[in-house]
């Protein structure tokens, strides 16, 4: 998984360089043309339809969307299936987006094409969004390899993200819903949860996670009532032992269970003794054990809470020090109320992004505010920076984990 070739990856960028890329601007209300689906159908019909030629999984939430993903696809491959997997973001390479039957594409295949592609997107004059194009070029590679199923993460909200294209999915997921990008979504629980429960259509089943809040799970199972799909809560894994599951942290476990909840409602029955759990990058990950360094993506206050829970549970009475950093519009309050929870003094610095502005000036006030022991270092280089005996652990955004990824496992 961390095989990188930077000229590649440089490569693939380039070629859809002059596309809008509204992953860069997450923290401000996009316009009405850029949050729509109104490009969706023509990109799919240069692209020969892929979505009707697959079972496609549809994921949406807040948190927990990515593991959710790949704990489903790890189960369909132990029950004999072929399946692709479409995430975002990815961590290290952009190959981490297109995943078939569990592997990355290869970067001359990716970089052919995904240069046709692009050919076929000018000839017909369409203008998509760069998430947009990657949402069709997943499907399109996904039944060229010959998948049968698709996972599709959405990427923001749900109702106008792209993902939601697909008019026919055999299962709509929702993964724990909470505050996270409200300037595009709405500034309530309420607001958030309708543009989730979006994905949901009529007749298809639900499978829903159990919810951090309850006016989440009331608009959930209310849009559900309306288009007459049946909506099954995801119950735990009654046998962890049996999936090798039993050392993760609590949210994982629970990630899992609604993987495995997916699979009983499409009738998939995989093999444990055939199963095996994915690399989940960036989610409580170990990279060193003595000192321990640990990288986690949480981003907002819900995550950051889940993420004290599982360093409490899996690495009690232990001492960190906390390497923050958030991009801007991040609740830099709520995360650093929910951190104040650990014992740790705090390193705040700029996530490593070159995509999305710094909130750092923000986080900086927020732990002040909060009474927190902290530093900024504005940019960190090399591990020399960082106190050598303890304990750290890299946190605020998936581009925080990275520093620590760059850091410790080079």
């Amino acid at each position: 998984m961390r095989d990188y070739c930077a000229e590649k990856e440089n490569a693939f960028f380039a070629i859809f360089q002059d596309y809008l890329d509204l992953e860069r601007n997450t923290h401000r209300r996009l316009t009405p043309a850029e949050y729509t689906l109104a490009r969706m159908e023509p990109l799919a019909e240069l692209a020969g339809h892929p979505e009707r030629r697959l079972k496609v999984v549809h994921v949406a939430g807040t948190k927990g969307k990515g593991t959710t993903c790949y704990y489903l696809a790890a189960l369909l491959r132990a029950a004999g299936l072929r399946c692709g997997t479409f995430t975002s973001p990815h961590l290290v390479t952009v190959r981490e987006r297109f995943q078939i039957a569990g592997d990355l594409i290869g970067y001359d295949q990716l970089l052919e094409s995904a240069a046709d592609f692009d050919r076929r997107v000018r000839a017909a004059n369409a203008k998509p969004t760069f998430f947009e194009a990657m949402t069709v070029y997943a499907l399109e590679r996904f039944v060229a390899a010959g998948c049968e199923l698709a996972i599709l993460e959405a990427g923001i909200g749900g109702l106008l993200d792209s993902t939601n294209y697909v008019p026919d999915p055999v299962c709509c997921v929702i993964t724990p819903v909470s505050f996270d990008h409200m300037e595009i979504l709405g500034h309530t629980i309420a607001e958030i949860a309708a543009q989730k429960a979006g994905i949901i259509k009529p007749g298809r089943p639900v499978v829903c996670a159990r919810q951090p809040y309850a006016e989440a799970e009331a608009v959930i199972r209310r849009t559900a009532q309306l288009a007459g799909a049946a909506l099954y809560p995801a119950p735990p894994c009654a046998e962890p032992e049996r999936w090798g599951i039993a050392g993760l942290p609590a949210f994982l476990r629970e990630n899992f269970a609604v993987a495995l909840a997916v699979c009983r409602i499409l009738g998939v029955r995989p093999a444990p003794r055939r199963f095996h759990l994915p690399e989940t990058r960036g989610r409580c990950e170990v990279l060193r054990r003595d000192p321990l360094v640990l990288i986690d993506a949480a981003h907002n206050a819900d995550s950051a809470r889940r993420l004290v829970e599982a360093v409490h549970e899996r690495f009690p009475g232990r001492h960190f020090t906390v390497v923050l950093g958030i991009v801007e519009g991040k609740d830099a309050a709520g995360i650093v109320a929910e951190m104040k929870a650990l014992d740790a003094r705090f390193i705040l610095t700029h996530p490593r992004s070159t995509m999305k502005a710094s909130g750092l000036a923000g986080l900086t006030q927020a732990c002040q505010a909060a009474g927190l022991r902290f530093e900024v270092i504005e940019r960190l280089d090399g591990p020399a920076q960082l106190p050598a005996s303890d304990n750290l652990l890299f946190t605020g955004s998936f581009y925080t984990a990275l520093i620590g990824e760059a850091l410790f496992n080079p």
